[in-house]
Order: structure tokens, then C-alpha cells, then sequence
């Protein structure tokens, strides 16, 4: 098998259990439940959140667990000093079993809005 074979089997494997999909629709309710938590954003608007799909990753013949896929979605804010204007400040993602059965998520907002706009992070 190839390398470009591999790949195909791999991204045909995620799109057959609509992952992205799945991430983006959880992502969506993870907002929309925390919609009245001035803090939940720490700091940040929801309407200043840009959410782009970052990729899948395979994580196979672990040390500990099972072997598993990740659907990772990243959290950007408008910065144009950054490479395509987008500055990251967290992300979201979605851990699922080889069959695309939903094991765990987290959600992730690795910036403060205050403290990166003083220049502090």
C-alpha cells in the first residue's frame, strides 16, 4: 500500500462516520449551552470566534488505551499579524474509537481576551 493509498483509506474511514460534522454540531452546543456564561469565553465573544476544522489524527498502538482518532477544531480570533489573519486561542476536539463511536471531548481556550490585549500573553 502507498503512502497516497493509506491516506485515502484513512480520510474515507473519517467522512464514512461524519466526524466533522459531529465535531462542529457538539462545538455548536457546547456554545450554545454555555450561551448565558459571561466567562465560559474567557472574555472573548462568541460572534469573534472563528472555528476552523484543524485535521484528524489516528492515535494508534498506544502505550495506554485503545487505538482512537481526534477531530480537532481551532478556536481563532481576527489578528492580522498571524499567518492567514488568524490568531489561535483554543480548540476544540472530539475523541472517538476506531469506529467512530464518541469516547471523550474537551474544550479548550488557551488565551484570556483581556490579558492578550494588554500584551500580557
Amino acid at each position: 500500500m502507498t503512502d497516497q493509498e493509506l491516506e485515502l483509506l484513512l480520510k474515507k474511514r473519517v467522512k464514512s462516520f461524519d466526524l466533522k460534522k459531529t465535531a462542529f454540531d457538539t462545538l455548536d452546543k457546547i456554545f450554545a449551552d454555555n450561551s448565558v456564561n459571561a466567562d465560559f469565553l474567557c472574555g472573548f465573544k462568541q460572534e469573534e470566534i472563528i472555528t476552523k476544522f484543524d485535521g484528524f489524527i489516528y492515535h494508534i498502538d498506544r502505550r495506554n488505551g485503545a487505538s482512537i482518532i481526534r477531530t480537532k477544531i481551532g478556536l481563532y480570533v481576527e489578528n492580522q499579524d498571524w499567518t492567514e489573519n488568524l490568531e489561535g486561542i483554543g480548540y476544540y476536539e472530539l475523541e472517538t474509537d476506531l469506529n467512530g463511536e464518541a469516547l471523550d471531548d474537551w474544550f479548550v481556550i488557551e488565551k484570556e481576551k483581556y490579558l492578550k490585549d494588554i500584551g500580557i500573553i
